[in-house]
C-alpha cells in the first residue's frame, strides 16, 4: 500500500510539473502566451492545493483567508498596472518570491535540527540567504525601474570590497549556524537576514541603465533557486523541481542579456571602480518620473523637421522602426502601429528592430507591440536586422537612445563601450522622435543625432508619431505627388461605395473569417458590423473552415470572444449548399480556404482540398489586406471574378468604414 501511495504522488507530481513545462513552452508563441500564463498559473494552483492536502494544516481558516486576501491584492493590483509598470511589478514579485523563501526556511529551522538532516538544515539556511537577498536586490530593482530611486547606477568607495566582506560574514556565520547551540541559533538566523538584506542592497545599487534587464533575469534565477532550497528543507519534490526549472530558465535569460550586452557577468556585477560619468539628471528616462516635469519640459516639433520626416516617410521603399523605453513611457506603441499600417497600406516594406536590453526587462518591447496587435512576423532581432540597414530607405527610432548610439562602437571607456547596437546610423535618413536630444541612461552623448542623415523630431513621442500618420494620409491623396495614386483611390472608393450596395440590398449574407481577421484583431468589428446588418433585417451566418487560422478551432474562439451567437457559426459541409442562395459572401482576412483553384487546377499544394464555395454567391466582397497568394503560394483565381469586389488592407479599418457608411 505504501508503495502505490509513493507511486500516486510521484504520478500527481510529474503530472504538474508537465502541466507548468507545457505553460511555459507555450510562451514561445505571442499568440499563444495568455493561455501558456493560464496554464503555468493552473499548474502552481494544483501544487499548491497538493501540498496542503498532503501536509494538512491546523488553522484551515486562516489558510483560506490568507489565500483570498492575497487573491483580492493580486487581482486589485493586476487590474491596476500598466504597460509600463510591468517592469517594476516583476521586480516586486521576485522580491515577493523571496520572502516567502526565507520565511519559510526560517520557520522550518527554527522547530529545530532534530528533525532535520544536515543537508536539509544547509538548505534552509542556503533559502533564509538568497531568499533574504532577493527581497533587498528586488525592492531596489523595483525602486529604480519605477523611478521612486536614483535610476544610474551608486558606487560606493571600496565598493566591491564591502560585497565580497558581506558575502565572506554571511557564509562564516551559515557554518557557524550548523554547529552552535540550538538556543542561540535563531539569533544568527536573524543575524543572517539582515546581512542578506544588506548583500542583496550592495548588491543591487550599482546596476541600472541598460544592465536592468541583466538584473531582473539574474533576480528571477534566485527566487527561483530559494524555492527549490525550500523544497529541499521540507523535502517536497515538486517545490525542488518548480523552483529549480525557474531557477534554470533565470539563468539561461541572464546568460542571453549579458550576450547582449557583450559582457560578462562578473563584470555586469563587479564593474570596474571608477568615478562614474555624471548622469545627465535632465535626460528623457530620469525626467518622466516627474508627471509636472514631463509636462512643462516637451520640446516643439519644428516645422520643417516635421515636413522633412513626411517626405522622407512617403518616399521610402524600405521602412525599419525601432522602439525603446521612450515609446513604453509615452504608451505611443498604438500610435507606431498606426503608422506602420499606413505604411503597408502605401506599400511599403516595413519591420521592427528589437534591441534584447530595448526596456526595462527582458522582452518589454515585444510584450508593448504584441499589446498594440503587431503582427510577430515583423518582429526582427538585432542580429538578423542589422545588415539590412545599409538598404534601408527611412529608419524610425521611437524613444530609443543608448541602443543605437554609435559610441557603443566608436569610443573606448565608456559605460556602453562594446555594447552591440542597432545599426540604425547605416540607413540613408533616420528620423528620431524622442523627448529630448540628452544622453540616455548611460549618460554618454549620443552623436546619432548630430548626423546629416538625421531628423529630429523632439517631443512627446504619442502626438509625434499620430501628427506623422496624419500627414502621409493627406499626403498620400496630394495631386501634385499623386503620380496615378488619384485613379487607385476612386477606384477604391468606387469598390467600397459598390460594397455598401450589395450590402445595404443582400437579404442574406455569409461571413467567412480567416487568419488575417486574427493577425488585424477585427473580430469584435466584424461582430459589430453582423450586428448591423442584422438590424437592418438581414439573415447573417458565419462559415468556418477547419484550416482557418493556426489551429483547429481558432476561428471560433476569436469569434466567441468577440460574442458572435455560436448558433450562427456553420461547418463548411453544412454551409457549403446555401452560398448558391446567399446574395453577399464577406471575406475577412482568409484566402486559400476559399481559393478555388483547389478545386480547378491540378498539381498545387491545395489541389483536392475542400473549401467554401464563397464562389456560388451572387457578389464576394474580399476584405484582405492585399491581393497575395495565402501560405500556399496558390493564386486566388476568386479575386479575378467578376462579381467580387475586393477591399484591399487593414481588415478592421475597412470593416469600421463598412460600419460607418452602412449606418449612415
Amino acid at each position: 500500500m505504501p508503495e502505490t501511495y509513493s507511486a500516486m504522488n510521484l504520478f500527481l507530481d510529474f503530472s504538474v510539473i508537465g502541466i507548468l513545462i507545457l505553460g511555459i513552452w507555450l510562451f514561445r508563441w505571442p499568440h499563444r502566451a495568455k493561455f501558456g500564463n493560464l496554464t503555468a498559473a493552473f499548474a502552481l494552483t494544483c501544487a499548491a492545493a497538493l501540498i496542503l492536502y498532503r501536509s494538512g494544516t491546523q488553522y484551515p481558516y486562516i489558510v483560506l483567508l490568507s489565500l483570498a486576501v492575497g487573491s483580492a491584492a493580486g487581482y486589485w493590483v493586476a487590474k491596476r498596472i500598466t504597460m509600463i509598470q510591468i517592469p517594476a511589478m516583476v521586480a516586486f514579485q521576485h522580491g515577493a518570491g523571496g520572502v516567502a523563501a526565507f520565511s519559510l526556511s526560517l520557520a522550518e529551522l527554527m522547530r529545530g535540527t532534530l528533525h532535520l538532516g544536515m543537508i536539509n538544515e544547509i538548505s534552509g539556511l542556503f533559502g533564509l540567504a538568497i531568499g533574504s537577498l532577493t527581497f533587498s536586490g528586488s525592492m531596489i530593482a523595483g525602486g529604480k525601474l519605477s523611478g521612486k530611486l536614483g535610476q544610474t547606477p551608486r558606487i560606493l568607495p571600496k565598493h566591491t570590497w564591502l560585497v565580497m566582506l558581506n558575502l565572506a560574514c554571511i557564509i562564516v556565520l551559515i557554518i557557524a549556524a550548523l554547529y552552535a547551540p540550538a538556543g542561540s541559533r535563531i539569533f544568527l538566523h536573524i543575524v543572517i537576514i539582515f546581512l542578506s538584506i544588506l548583500f542583496g542592497i550592495l548588491f543591487s545599487i550599482r546596476i541600472g541603465g541598460a544592465d536592468m534587464p541583466v538584473l531582473i533575469s539574474f533576480l528571477n534565477a534566485t527566487a527561483g533557486l530559494a524555492a527549490a532550497f525550500c523544497g529541499m528543507i521540507i523535502e517536497n519534490k515538486l517545490l525542488i523541481s518548480c523552483g529549480a526549472t525557474v531557477a534554470a530558465s533565470g539563468s539561461i535569460l541572464t546568460h542571453v542579456m549579458c550576450k547582449a550586452m557583450n559582457r560578462s557577468l562578473f563584470r555586469v556585477f563587479v564593474p570596474v571602480e571608477k568615478s562614474p560619468p555624471k548622469p545627465a539628471v535632465d535626460n528623457e528616462q530620469n525626467r518622466v518620473a516627474d508627471p509636472v516635469e514631463k509636462e512643462t519640459q516637451h520640446l516643439p516639433v519644428e516645422k520643417n523637421n516635421f515636413e522633412k520626416a513626411v517626405e522622407i516617410a512617403r518616399k521610402a521603399n524600405k521602412v525599419i522602426i525601432v522602439p525603446g523605453y521612450g515609446m513604453a513611457v509615452a504608451q505611443a506603441q498604438f500610435e507606431v502601429i498606426d503608422f506602420s499600417n499606413e505604411m503597408l497600406s502605401m506599400g511599403k516594406e516595413v519591420k521592427f528592430a528589437i534591441h534584447p536590453v530595448a526596456g526595462r526587462m527582458p522582452g518589454h518591447m515585444n510584450v508593448l507591440l504584441a499589446e498594440a496587435g503587431v503582427d510577430y512576423d515583423m518582429l526582427e532581432e538585432m542580429d538578423i536586422i542589422n545588415p539590412e540597414f545599409k538598404e534601408t530607405d527611412f529608419t524610425l527610432v521611437i524613444g530609443a537612445c543608448d541602443v543605437v548610439n554609435p559610441a557603443a562602437i566608436e569610443t573606448d571607456g565608456s559605460p556602453i563601450s562594446g555594447m552591440p547596437i542597432l545599426l540604425t546610423h547605416e540607413s540613408k535618413h533616420v528620423v528620431c522622435c524622442n523627448l529630448d536630444d540628452k544622453p540616455g541612461y548611460s549618460g554618454v552623448e549620443n552623436p546619432l543625432y548630430k548626423n546629416s542623415n538625421t531628423v529630429m523630431l523632439l517631443g512627446d513621442a504619442k502626438e509625434t508619431v499620430r501628427k506623422l500618420v496624419e500627414n502621409l494620409s493627406e499626403s498620400s491623396s496630394a495631386p501634385e505627388e499623386s503620380t496615378g495614386l488619384d485613379s487607385l483611390q476612386d477606384n477604391k472608393k468606387s469598390q467600397a461605395d459598390l460594397a455598401v450596395t450589395a450590402l445595404s440590398s443582400a437579404k442574406k449574407i455569409i461571413i467567412i473569417p480567416g487568419y488575417g481577421m486574427a493577425l488585424a484583431q477585427a473580430q469584435f468589428k466584424v461582430a459589430e458590423l453582423a450586428s448591423v446588418l442584422e438590424s437592418m433585417g438581414t439573415e447573417v451566418k458565419f462559415a468556418i473552415h477547419p484550416v482557418a487560422g493556426r489551429m483547429p478551432g481558432h476561428m471560433n474562439v476569436l469569434l466567441a470572444e468577440a460574442e458572435v451567437d455560436y448558433d450562427k457559426l456553420c461547418e463548411m459541409d453544412v454551409i457549403n449548399p446555401e452560398f448558391s442562395q446567399t446574395d453577399a459572401v464577406l471575406v475577412f482576412g482568409a484566402c486559400d480556404v476559399v481559393n478555388p483553384a483547389a478545386m480547378d487546377t491540378q498539381g498545387t499544394p491545395i489541389s483536392g482540398m475542400p473549401i467554401l464555395t464563397a464562389h456560388d454567391a451572387k457578389k464576394v466582397i474580399v476584405c484582405n489586406f492585399d491581393e497575395k497568394p495565402g501560405y500556399s503560394g496558390v493564386e486566388n483565381t476568386l479575386y479575378d471574378n467578376p462579381k467580387t469586389i475586393m477591399l484591399l488592407g487593414d481588415a478592421a479599418s475597412t470593416a469600421d468604414d463598412l460600419l460607418d457608411a452602412l449606418k449612415a
